[in-house]
């Protein structure tokens, strides 16, 4: 745990600016839907986007692009945000460099809605997309080796390498678990009305799954049992009295929580579900501008809802599947959580407590559109790669903070103005009882 990380995620995190950056409108003005970076080697980065192209950057590698003339140069003789201005964000001096690009409509015909590397490697992803297909995909080809047709729009899709098996949402009312080993469909999971808006594999425990749709409903799986589902998670479940009071009013509780139709996570869409690492919470993001986190392991079932206020910024009024993110525990003392604000702000909240502790702004001549995609850059880095929805991939990192020596030794502040005046002084009074001794000795 370390308090310089603190300080990274309060106060000294800022987008880049000349070098770290992607080139400027990468994806053509087209929304940059979702992101995956592989957690091998923390290298290769895809990224997926809403005119159906794909494109795979290494972002260890960087190609110049231009180079520096002497008035940039004598101007920015220290590398950091201070002294950066719009020239410098839209004229990168070097650029992170595009490995391969699969064009739009040559494998997906629609936008790609969601991008996911396999667990294990780099040898293969997957890809879902609104033309109603999971694709699995040979990076060393760049070619999709199987497609998986669901007959329509997916949404979302998670992985999960112990199983091989992929958890997609889509405009139906369930679930589709797809299985890369057979190449078929392995479950299907009913329960919820209308269309699921996002999937997650629970991170220690294959078999458990949390699934979020256009009901307000977020639902837990477990995929062993044949009657999977688990329980739902109702908002207004906050404490252990409640939950033994409806206990000892109901005949069974398990059953009222399974059947109840005012059992609600949130009062709109749910469109973000994420775990922390450790799978004992679960945070969920809904249309109703909420953002909920839910103690999965410290009653019995149905979990509870900890009342946790996020306040009133978490706005949230668009049905596409909201890229929230934790960062990495045991980088920071307390974890953090990141969530792009439909203004074009990534607020930057303490999980323990809610409080926003930071917010991330665009710079540069493009700074309006939104987040729409997130991913990590790697444990112990405090550093962030988003996609937005006009085309862009902005690179956010902790730069430490800077004094400037010269501001400091030019400049005449209040304090130097004060020692001036005391040297005066003093010299005046020296010279006045010079005099004096001087006129004593006649």
């Amino acid at each position: 745990m370390s308090k310089g990380a603190d300080n990274c995620y309060s106060s000294q995190l800022y987008q880049t600016a000349k070098h770290d950056v992607f080139p400027v409108n990468c994806h053509d003005n087209a929304s940059v839907n979702t992101l995956s970076l592989e957690k091998d080697e923390y290298r290769f980065l895809l990224s997926g986007c809403g005119d159906s192209s794909i494109k795979l950057w290494d972002i260890k590698e960087q190609e110049v692009v231009r180079e520096e003339n002497e008035v940039d140069s004598s101007l920015n003789t220290q590398h950091h945000p201070s002294k950066f201005d719009s020239f410098d964000y839209d004229n990168p001096t070097s650029v992170y460099k595009n490995i391969a690009t699969i064009p739009r409509r040559t494998e997906h015909i629609f936008g790609v809605s969601s991008i996911q590397w396999w667990p294990f490697d780099t040898g293969m992803f997957v890809s879902s997309s609104f033309d109603h297909t999971v694709k699995i995909w040979d990076t060393n080809e760049l070619t999709s080796v199987h497609t998986f047709n669901l007959n329509n729009r997916v949404y979302s899709i998670d992985v999960c390498g112990e199983t091989s098996l992929i958890a997609t949402a889509s405009d139906q009312p369930m679930v589709r678990i797809l299985d890369i080993k057979s190449t078929s469909s392995a479950h299907t999971l009913k329960g919820h009305k209308g269309k699921t808006l996002c999937a997650k594999w629970h991170p220690i425990n294959p078999n458990i799954l949390a699934t979020g749709g256009y009901d307000g409903e977020v639902k837990i799986w477990d995929i062993r049992r044949s009657e999977s589902l688990l329980c739902r998670l109702d908002m207004l479940r906050t404490n252990c009295s409640t939950a033994t009071a409806a206990a000892a009013a109901a005949t069974s509780s398990e059953k009222t929580n399974l059947t109840q139709d005012s059992v609600k996570a949130h009062s709109g869409p749910v469109n973000g579900l994420v775990w922390d690492e450790s799978g004992t919470l679960l945070y969920s993001a809904g249309n109703d501008d909420k953002v909920r986190v839910w103690d999965m392991v410290g009653t019995s079932f149905p979990p509870i809802n900890k009342l946790i206020n996020f306040g009133p910024l978490t706005r949230n009024k668009f049905p596409q599947t909201i890229p929230m993110l934790l960062n990495p525990k045991g980088e920071t003392s307390v974890q953090y959580l990141l969530f792009p604000s439909e203004n074009g702000d990534i607020l930057v909240l303490r999980t323990i407590d809610g409080k926003l502790v930071n917010r991330l702004s665009r710079s540069g001549s493009k700074s309006i559109g939104r987040t729409c995609s997130m991913v990590n850059g790697g444990p112990f880095t405090c550093k962030y790669f988003c996609g937005t929805v006009d085309g862009e991939i902005i690179c956010w990192k902790p730069f430490p903070d800077y004094i400037d020596v010269d501001d400091v030794f030019d400049g005449k502040g209040e304090d130097e103005e004060d020692i001036e005046e005391q040297i005066l002084r003093r010299h005046t009074m020296a010279l006045k009882a010079k005099e004096l001794m001087k006129s004593m000795e006649f």
